[in-house]
């Protein structure tokens, strides 16, 4: 997978970035600001701050590190967010219970994102990236 995934996202780009303290606590923080961040009448809010609660409660869950940065990428036609932290040794993967009381945020962000996926980056690192429809007049 390409590293410079934001370059390929059409038209102008404004990217915003924040790292949180990687707690249960901050995932709320974390819909807060991208709620901020996008305007909650954005037409991609809701799947994104939907997505982004997914992403990075793994990561509060599965990452050895203390902080989570989240990426926001946004041009006139998608949204396209990244949740990094530094990576837990196992890789994100679908869990097939449907009983299950976990196991279902990546079978939501398949449903919901234009396009996602993941790429561990040097050192380790894991990056879990998707793509929310942004169009707005």
């Amino acid at each position: 997978m390409d590293q410079k995934i934001c370059e390929r996202l059409p038209g102008r780009k404004r990217m915003y970035a924040q790292t949180f303290p990687a707690t249960r606590e901050t995932v709320s923080d974390a819909r807060r600001w991208l709620t901020g961040t996008l305007g909650a009448t954005h037409p991609a809010c809701d799947d994104a701050v939907l997505l982004l609660s997914e992403a990075f409660t793994n990561s509060v869950r599965h990452s050895r590190g203390k902080t989570i940065t989240v990426l926001v990428f946004v041009t006139k036609t998608v949204v396209r967010i990244k949740v990094i932290d530094r990576g837990g040794g196992a890789l994100p993967h679908h869990v097939d219970d449907p009983y299950g009381e976990a196991g279902r945020g990546l079978p939501i962000m398949q449903a919901l994102a234009q396009d996602c996926g993941f790429e561990v980056l040097g050192n380790g690192w894991l990056m879990v990236w998707f793509d929310v429809g942004g169009t707005t007049s």
